[in-house]
């Protein structure tokens, strides 16, 4: 039986909660809603900031006491905001307020707006001090080596007031981030399962995959290795679905081999090389994430004559939201920098950006 284990990022917030209350009856909206509804409602902040609470709390007591007011306020706040789009936004329900699928959609976009309007009062404060902006970048472990690190070198030459976040994850966390306004733009792929014209996307390249472990591993001697023999080793790899898990069992079914029985499931590359440095685990890593872990001297490559080539990676920006100053800035370094590495892939691309000084 196969041994799978996952170390996942942690989950959202516990939903099982209860709250009393009852809602007052409400009149559907006849005709729906117009695209400038907002601006002939009496919809407040306020009412935006109840919903994101009652999403996270699922108890109307708790969120009242959260925004430092009354219950009956809070009721009288909901109702409010129910009246205004002619429908309810919440199931009461045993385990607590429950949104609909129309609450769902508001608490979505409620709290991108909430994040925007705290987006703009960061960048104003930063200007007011002397900084020139705020950018906050995902990315995937390979491009971070291969251009992200160079590129925010030559912004700080010329932009040090740029105040600059990096956030590491894999593809499928860092493009619903991109979505909900939590990072200004991605250095990864798109998921399988997003609509891609939810985005724009600029392809860079893709990477080669080579397997890892610690280099007294029984194996790292060996001039070749195959996969039979791998799968008797246990495995530390990305959770299914993703790009490089996808390559993995790409492989062995094309083999016709039996994937390893032992494979923990490990969103973090630090954790991955933490388990083949400790024990006789085996990973898989893009080579310049390969060769550089490997430079220690406590990992090595092993000898798989295979070739393995992932899925190209991108840079992904929202393609309904226009970048900040200071993320378009960003974004140009990284551009530039990409094509100074690949030239001829890029030599029709990117002439409308200024050069570099």
């Amino acid at each position: 039986m196969r041994d799978e284990t996952s170390i996942l990022n942690p989950g959202s917030l516990d939903k099982s909660k209860s709250s009393p209350g009852a809602g007052e009856e409400i009149k559907a909206m006849p005709h729906g809603l117009k695209v400038d509804w907002f601006l002939r409602s009496r919809l407040k902040l306020r009412h935006l900031q109840l919903l994101l609470i009652i999403d996270e709390q699922r108890n109307l007591h708790r969120a009242a006491e959260r925004m430092n007011i009354s219950q009956p306020a809070a009721s009288r706040l909901l109702s409010e905001v129910e009246a205004i789009f002619g429908q309810p936004l919440f199931e009461r329900q045993p385990r607590g307020l429950i949104p609909t699928v129309q609450g769902e959609i508001l608490i979505r976009n409620a709290g991108m707006a909430l994040r925007t309007l705290t987006q703009a009062a960061t960048e104003i404060n930063a200007f007011t001090q002397g900084q020139t902006g705020m950018v906050t970048i995902g990315t995937v472990m390979a491009p971070m080596i291969e251009l992200l690190v160079d590129a925010i070198e030559e912004v700080r030459a010329q932009h040090p007031g740029l105040h600059i976040t990096v956030e590491h994850e894999i593809s499928d966390v860092l493009a619903p981030k991109l979505l909900e306004g939590e990072i200004d733009f991605a250095l990864a792929r798109i998921p399988s399962d997003l609509d891609p014209r939810q985005f724009t996307y600029q392809e860079l390249w893709g990477e080669e995959l080579y397997l890892l472990c610690r280099e007294t591993h029984p194996l790292a001697g060996k001039t070749t290795v195959g996969l039979a023999e791998l799968a008797q080793w246990p495995w530390v790899l990305q959770p299914r679905g993703t790009p490089l898990r996808q390559k993995i069992e790409q492989v062995y079914l094309a083999a016709g081999v039996p994937m390893p029985a032992s494979i923990v499931n490990s969103t973090s590359a630090i954790m991955s090389l933490i388990m083949v440095n400790q024990s006789d685990a085996i990973t898989s890593l893009e080579w310049n994430v390969a060769k550089l872990m490997t430079g220690t001297n406590r990992l090595c490559m092993l000898p798989f004559s295979e070739r393995m080539v992932l899925q190209p990676y991108g840079l992904l920006t929202a393609s309904d939201r226009p970048l900040s100053p200071g993320a378009q800035v960003m974004r140009e370094a990284i551009l530039r920098l990409a094509k100074r590495r690949h030239p001829k892939k890029f030599q029709t691309d990117f002439r409308s950006l200024p050069s570099s000084a």
